[in-house]
């Protein structure tokens, strides 16, 4: 995992919305089913932050303010 690749780095990671929506997922602990509700935008950022008790989404869809 790029996370115990680099740990206490930050990564970037550029994505398609499959893959984000399976991240955030595993981040929430839901199931791959609630994981299709997720809505990802197209090229929104999704962060995640990984510590030592688990993973916290902090934030999904977020769009730079033209």
């Amino acid at each position: 995992a790029l996370s115990e690749a680099h740990p206490g780095e930050d990564v970037v990671a550029i994505s398609h919305g499959g893959s984000i929506r399976a991240a955030v997922a595993h981040a929430l602990r839901i199931g791959p089913d609630n994981a299709l509700h997720l809505s990802v935008q197209n090229l929104s950022l999704t962060r995640l932050e990984r510590h030592p008790e688990g993973w916290r989404v902090v934030c999904v869809n977020e769009l730079p303010g033209y």
